[in-house]
């Protein structure tokens, strides 16, 4: 028998394997759009972009391992979810070492959209960086699964 294991988001249902591909898929697409942001001059829009794709290459690694995640953007308390499910260590050190960029890239999504003081290239490019650190240590926990090259 083929059992089906089903994700609820909101009233919406997804089924779980097909789920953590799309959210690393477009994570992807999401730092992608991230960088021609930046490149464009459109700081405040490469953050955003640099948080949401983060925010999803988080869940959908905790899907990816068979669990659901949290209704939050919180990008530390994703990672908190996360160490408490593999490399606990390698996690728990990386959000000590980069504590202030992680603070920075959460608060990115509320600068770039709400706020008047919004963010500026160096902001940009310290979330555009983080964001790659933390889909390079996605890709470790997938290995060879990874949803692209």
């Amino acid at each position: 028998m083929n059992k089906k294991l089903y994700v609820f988001i909101g009233k919406s249902r997804f089924v779980m394997h097909e789920l953590h591909y799309v959210l690393c898929k477009r994570s992807l697409e999401y730092l992608k759009a991230s960088e021609d942001s930046l490149n464009r001059g459109l700081y405040d829009v490469s953050g955003v972009l640099a948080q949401i794709s983060a925010e999803l290459s988080i869940k959908a690694t905790i899907l990816f391992l068979g669990y659901s995640f949290p209704e939050t953007h919180e990008i530390r308390k994703l990672l908190s979810i996360l160490s408490s499910l593999t490399l606990r260590d390698e996690i728990q050190n990386f959000v000590k070492s980069r504590r202030g960029e992680l603070i920075l890239l959460e608060n990115a999504r509320t600068r770039g959209q709400y706020l008047s003081y919004g963010l500026d290239r160096e902001d940009a490019e310290v979330c555009l960086n983080i964001a790659k650190e933390i889909i390079n240590l996605m890709k470790k926990i997938w290995g060879n699964k990874w949803c692209s090259d």
